[in-house]
């Protein structure tokens, strides 16, 4: 019975030690990156920015015949592009680099998703470019016949400064220089002044005087007489 009971309690201490062991485990040991996970569908926005992130990490699919492709296909700098038709692809699935993503499209996505599908089966790590090469020329991006020009940034409009009107230069008033006033001349006895008065003048203030003489001379020579 003790024997017993000593077994049961190192089984049970042996079976606590390799649970706790296992915990430890599970949280020292990193995640391993995920390959095949399905296929997922992607816009043709977020496939662009895969493609310019991490363009050494991806290879472009294109499912279509080779004379479509021939014709117009993408092209990103930097990313390695392969043409490999859907009835071919199981046939050629040593053309691929599991390492690396896998970015499949088409005309419109219908033949790029049977591929993917395919290629997910075979645990390739696999996106499907939705609505194919139709929707993303639709988005505005750039195949090999295919370029879209800029969209013309607005100059925004700017509202001409009203300048101040200029100010119009005063045109001096002409100067009236003035003349000095003349003060008419007075003439002796306060009577204005006439052309050729004064002349007149002094010839009567000359007659009055030899009347004023010859009347002095007159009394003189009645008094000498009445003595």
């Amino acid at each position: 019975m003790l024997f017993s009971l000593l077994m049961l309690s190192s089984l049970f201490f042996a079976a606590l030690v390799a649970g706790v062991s296992a915990a430890k485990g599970e949280q020292l040991t990193p995640p391993l990156p995920s390959f095949g996970n399905g296929c997922i569908d992607k816009r043709a926005e977020d496939i662009y920015k895969m493609l310019t992130e991490e363009p050494s990490q991806i290879i472009l699919l294109d499912v279509r015949t080779e004379a479509e492709y021939e014709e117009e296909h993408i092209q990103i700098e930097g990313v390695e592009t392969k043409n490999i038709p859907l009835s071919e692809i199981e046939e050629r699935l040593n053309e691929l680099n599991k390492s690396k993503v896998l970015i499949v499209y088409c005309r419109s996505g219908a033949r790029s998703r049977q591929a993917c599908e395919i290629l997910a089966q075979h645990n390739f790590t696999v996106f499907n470019l939705e609505g194919g090469i139709t929707a993303w020329k639709a988005a505005g991006y750039p195949t090999t016949a295919f370029n879209p020009s800029p969209t013309p940034v607005p100059t925004p409009t700017q509202t001409p400064t009203q300048m101040p009107p200029e100010a119009t230069p005063e045109t001096p008033a002409p100067t009236v220089s003035e003349q000095p006033a003349q003060t008419p001349q007075t003439s002796p006895v306060g009577v204005p002044g006439v052309p050729g008065f004064e002349t007149i003048f002094a010839v009567a203030a000359v007659l009055l005087a030899v009347s004023l003489l010859r009347g002095r001379k007159l009394k003189s020579a009645e008094m000498e007489k009445r003595e």
